[in-house]
């Protein structure tokens, strides 16, 4: 079974899921709830966690390039850092060179474990972050 989860308990971290292959819907579905907690919410470091991910499609690698495009602006004044979680060496360093190669506009890390980026978003959380209040 494909799921996502947001979870909000440690804010001002916020953890971003995904296991398994999400169906058009689910994506869409995850965007909407992704976007609502970017507006409503203070400035937060998100973690996202995709070590779990399965297959990604041509309409999940579409609307998430559109997705990028269409908050930017809003990504880059809300968010104090983003960690992306990915198991496979060879995603990683996929990864890390697109991010490279286009910027993301706010400090980011790559790693293999969410036991490291809960600790590059808590020391980040550390230097920058006001007193945040939970969602």
């Amino acid at each position: 079974m494909s799921t996502w989860t947001i979870d909000t308990s440690q804010w001002p971290i916020a953890v971003h899921a995904v296991e398994g292959s999400l169906s058009d819907r689910q994506l869409d579905d995850y965007l909407r709830e992704a976007s609502a907690l970017m507006e409503n919410h203070g400035e937060y470091v998100a973690i996202m966690d995709a070590s779990r991910i399965g297959s990604v499609s041509a309409y999940m690698r579409a609307r998430i390039t559109a997705w990028q495009r269409q908050h930017r602006a809003l990504v880059n004044q809300k968010c104090l850092g983003v960690v992306y979680v990915l198991s496979s060496p060879l995603l990683r360093f996929v990864t890390m060179t697109i991010l490279l190669v286009t910027g993301l506009g706010v400090p980011y890390v790559v790693c293999a474990t969410r036991e490291e980026a809960l600790a590059w978003a808590r020391g980040r959380v550390r230097d920058v972050a006001p007193v945040a209040t939970a969602p």
